[in-house]
């Protein structure tokens, strides 16, 4: 390398244009492309392997403080981000000027998992490529269950149902909302979703009533805030007949495991 240059890294973690952190290992804070990097004493940056092939390798982040802003510490707290984008990109400093004069992006991901560490004030972060994103199981799934993916006119064709409403409380994986559903089909919302500015957490069971079980607990913070509830299906004929009056394109493909072992059991 140039003696008159030096190389620094620059790690961005953005949720939104307006919620991120901008870390940096150099010695002093640095400013790119209108956001400033708070310098990170010990941050450490193992990027995972390149290749062209479709292997998913994962990276890691390590020394990211998590009181360092308001950000980090939620993103510690498994606060439900939709995506929280990673790149890392590294700058050559000239020293003569004081400026970049050599910039190159060394990855971008998604943020896959935050590990905070206990009574250190620090956590890890894992990323991961592009590629652990799009990767798609191939095969026959052997169930009786619909093959369609979404509902709505990407997939079945029947209609989503949303509806806004106010959260009245939370308690870990259980949110109830103010009032009443107004659409009070049994099933209606069971396997849908409740969405807030993008973020989702799927709805593990949902009969009739104001109360939802959820797949993992939403956030206390959206406690009188307005959420997006959104319809769902798990799959099965009877919900395809009787919820949604679909049954004409119910896409089931009728292989279903035996409920034996072949090799040693007779049917």
């Amino acid at each position: 390398m140039d003696s008159n240059k030096y190389s620094v890294i620059l790690v961005s973690l953005e949720a939104s244009e307006t919620e991120g952190a901008y870390l940096t290992n150099a010695g002093y804070p640095l400013s790119y492309e209108g956001n400033t990097y708070q310098n990170v004493e010990g941050l450490k940056v193992d990027l995972p392997a390149e290749s062209g092939g479709l292997d998913k390798d994962e990276g890691k982040l390590e020394g990211v403080g998590i009181n360092d802003s308001s950000f980090l510490t939620r993103l510690s707290n498994h606060y439900p981000f939709s995506k929280v984008e990673v790149t890392v990109r590294e700058l050559d400093i000239d020293l003569s000027t004081d400026s970049v004069s050599d910039v190159r992006t060394l990855f971008t991901g998604l943020v896959y998992q935050a590990t905070p560490m206990p009574l250190t004030g620090y956590m890890n972060i894992i990323f991961k490529g592009w590629k652990y994103y799009t990767d798609i199981t191939a095969g026959l799934p052997c169930t009786e269950q619909c093959a369609w993916g979404v509902l709505g006119n990407r997939g079945c064709g029947a209609s989503v149902v949303e509806e806004e409403h106010t959260v009245a409380a939370v308690s870990s994986y259980t949110l109830t909302i103010l009032g009443s559903l107004s659409d009070t089909r049994s099933f209606l919302f069971n396997k849908g979703y409740i969405e807030k500015e993008g973020a989702r957490i799927k709805i593990k069971y949902h009969e009739t009533g104001n109360t939802f079980q959820l797949s993992k607990p939403a956030p206390a913070t959206w406690v009188g805030s307005t959420i997006t509830i959104y319809s769902g299906c798990d799959r099965q004929l009877s919900t395809c007949r009787d919820v949604y009056d679909n049954e004409e394109r119910f896409m089931g493909l009728g292989v279903a495991m035996v409920d034996y072992n072949p090799f040693y059991e007779n049917p």
